[in-house]
């Protein structure tokens, strides 16, 4: 699974799967990360900031931190 698989299955219940679709691959384009290779430790965390920022409007702050940080797991691990 990709990571932008993984941005769009998680966001896909609060905000539509076009929606969820387009966000995950504009946020792994903006931050070169659209193909299987691994960001590392510091990319991850601004890309999973970037997305947490974005997700405010949608969902709420608490929400959208919750949101963002499900979006960054490692998709073997949960």
């Amino acid at each position: 699974m990709t990571l932008s698989d993984r941005i769009a299955d998680v966001l896909s219940p609060h905000m539509g799967q076009a929606t969820a679709r387009a966000v995950a691959l504009h946020v792994c384009a903006k931050f070169g990360a659209g193909g299987e290779a691994e960001l590392g430790a510091e990319e991850r965390t601004k890309l999973g900031d970037f997305l947490r920022r974005g997700l405010v409007a949608y969902v709420g702050a608490e929400k959208a931190a919750q949101l963002a940080a499900a979006c960054m797991e490692n998709p073997a691990t949960s």
